[in-house]
């Protein structure tokens, strides 16, 4: 369907706050205009979750705004993640995972390319599932070669308000990646 892409908007400068934290600066992603993308010190983030705190200083197009993304506790864990280091499309691949933010999904991700062929695939389970089967259907799909898996849970949504947004929201995301090899 034609029609003009949406443009970003500027919502002056980013912070966020982890637990117990120093605040960071967060930089608008290269190539991603409107994107903003920040990796934290290495513990910023304890296992036992928390109150991580976004701030905006306001900008040209949007009004300084603050929200608060809740980390759980505990934070999503995957347990057996050395199962998926090398996968054989005819099995399936089962992930085990702890925590997670209760309510939510869990997404198992993974790809695979050998220099004339790609594939990807993405499943979702209830985070109180704990367990999950990607199919021998599904893996069957990935062409043999190198590639990663990956198991994440995002945060509950929570919303705030600024001028020049209809709706503001933010979340949080935890991901566990490993390189993965597809046989």
């Amino acid at each position: 369907m034609p029609g003009t892409p949406p443009s970003p908007i500027d919502p002056g400068t980013l912070t966020v706050t982890p637990p117990g934290g120093t605040p960071v600066t967060i930089p608008q992603g290269a190539g991603s205009p409107g994107s903003y993308f920040a990796s934290l010190p290495a513990g910023s983030l304890p296992s036992t979750g928390g109150a991580v705190a976004f701030k905006g200083s306001g900008g040209t197009q949007v009004g300084a705004f603050s929200a608060v993304v809740d980390f759980p506790n505990p934070l999503l864990s995957w347990t057996n993640s050395g199962v998926a280091a090398n996968v054989t499309r005819s099995q399936g691949l089962t992930v085990n995972w702890t925590g997670g933010a209760a309510g939510t999904f869990v997404f198992v991700k993974g790809n695979s390319a050998n220099g004339t062929a790609g594939a990807l695939y993405t499943c979702t389970a209830p985070v109180e599932a704990r367990t999950f089967t990607v199919p021998p259907y599904i893996l069957a799909m990935l062409p043999p070669g190198p590639g990663s898996t990956t198991v994440s849970n995002n945060t509950a949504y929570t919303t705030f308000a600024a001028t020049g947004l209809d709706v503001g929201i933010a979340y949080g995301a935890v991901w566990i990646s490993v390189n993965t090899t597809v046989n």
